[in-house]
């Protein structure tokens, strides 16, 4: 099993300060302080032989919450500083790009770090940047009005980064994108004679109109393909069909080996070989302390917090309902306290001294059963907190994962 690094990039105020500087994102102090703490995360992991690292991509969110808009240019920075790690940025919002200029920068990405690249891509879910940078009105995943218009847009989309990965010409005429612009073809081609004999046959025709274009570069390693999964069944299903590694969040342990086998069989159907937990991860919440107790109230504070204050609003708390529950959505707790209980309860957080987090994570590890997970995606927010001795507290739990949990399930 795999392990990587899931850190949120907040800025780490308390209230009071986040009130007193709003907006604090724009604090140029405070972001420093941010990234110099978020450099430290990466090259602790990395010392410490975590495999991967990742963050999620945000934009406008000014409030303090996740604050870098651009993952993988700041990854270029951190892959110089560091030996072991994969970067994954966790996740390229893929209908607010380019396609075509994604391809491109994870490919040169690929060249600069080889071997040490994935990407997640993801359909977005904050109306406030999505809509903006995507420029509709219906946008986000998961809204009656905008869903399906997004589904296409994302598949279409991952289709022409993946023929700009492997084809090295490639034309598209699709309802989001054309390339070339038109799809009819551009005519008078000043280098012709030039693209005829250097390029790939058929790309310019006799009249010297393009019909096919060429990226570059070629990716050196082809990254592995992480596609995120909550409540949709399509996504399960496309993800096992085109051999994209699927991770699960936000839901109970019945939930989640439902989803594994779902992949599996769609998998297997299309013609890969694959085994129960393979090309999968699980993200998970986890928090260590020398008490389950000191654990627990540490998640209180970090995940806790968040998911009460900002994921939830976003029905990231759905996977955590059980029949008790009223039926208003999205799902609200009174308090962070109780919902970090319900995320315990449910297995989508490993809690207290690294023998009962080992413990808990055993089940995990099989899949609840017959399984072997492929990836486990930690999803962690203590670096969103402004602790006292915060470098002490962030090395404190990524070293006692490290080193007593994590040795047992390699």
């Amino acid at each position: 099993m795999k392990t990587m690094f899931m850190t949120s990039s907040a800025i780490p105020v308390t209230l009071e300060e986040r009130r007193a500087k709003r907006p604090v994102s724009r604090d140029n102090e405070a972001f420093q302080r941010m990234l110099q703490g978020y450099q430290k995360i990466v090259l602790w992991a990395d010392e410490l032989g975590i495999d991967a690292f990742g963050s999620t991509e945000h934009h406008f969110q000014y409030e303090g919450g996740d604050s870098i808009p651009n993952n993988l240019l700041l990854y270029a920075k951190l892959a110089t500083l560091t030996q072991n790690l994969t970067f994954v940025p966790m996740s390229v919002v893929l209908n607010t790009h380019d396609p075509i200029r994604v391809a491109e920068d994870l490919a040169l990405f690929s060249h600069m770090f080889p071997g040490r690249l994935g990407v997640a891509f993801a359909r977005g879910f904050q109306t406030r940047w999505v809509q903006t940078l995507g420029q509709t009105e219906h946008a986000v995943a998961h809204h009656p009005e905008s869903e399906a218009a997004n589904r296409q847009k994302f598949d279409e989309f991952l289709e022409i980064i993946e023929k700009a990965w492997t084809q090295d010409s490639f034309s598209h005429n699709g309802p989001n994108y054309q390339a070339p612009f038109p799809a009819t073809g551009i005519p008078d081609w000043p280098l012709a004679d030039w693209t005829r004999e250097f390029g790939v046959p058929g790309d310019v025709d006799e009249h010297g109109t393009i019909h096919r274009i060429g990226v570059t570069p070629k990716p050196l390693n082809r990254p592995e393909i992480f596609i995120p999964s909550t409540r949709t069944e399509q996504t399960i299903l496309d993800a096992g069909r085109n051999g994209r590694t699927l991770f699960v969040s936000a839901s109970g342990r019945d939930r989640i080996r439902q989803v594994a086998r779902t992949y599996r069989d769609a998998a297997r159907e299309a013609g890969q070989e694959v085994e129960l937990g393979d090309k999968f991860g699980i993200v998970a919440k986890i928090a260590l302390g020398d008490t389950f107790e000191e654990a627990f109230d540490f998640a209180v504070h970090t995940a806790g917090f968040w998911y009460q204050n900002i994921l939830g609003k976003f029905w990231f708390n759905e996977g955590y309902r059980i029949d008790s529950d009223p039926p208003q959505r999205p799902l609200e707790f009174a308090d962070a306290r109780g919902l970090t209980q319900r995320m315990f309860d449910a297995g989508q957080l490993l809690c207290g001294t690294p023998e009962q987090v080992s413990e808990q994570l055993t089940g995990m590890a099989t899949l609840y059963g017959d399984g072997k997970l492929d990836w486990l995606i930690w999803e962690s927010w203590g670096q969103s907190m402004p602790f006292d001795d915060w470098d002490g507290v962030q090395r404190y739990q990524l070293e006692t994962y490290a080193k007593k949990v994590m040795p047992a399930f390699r």
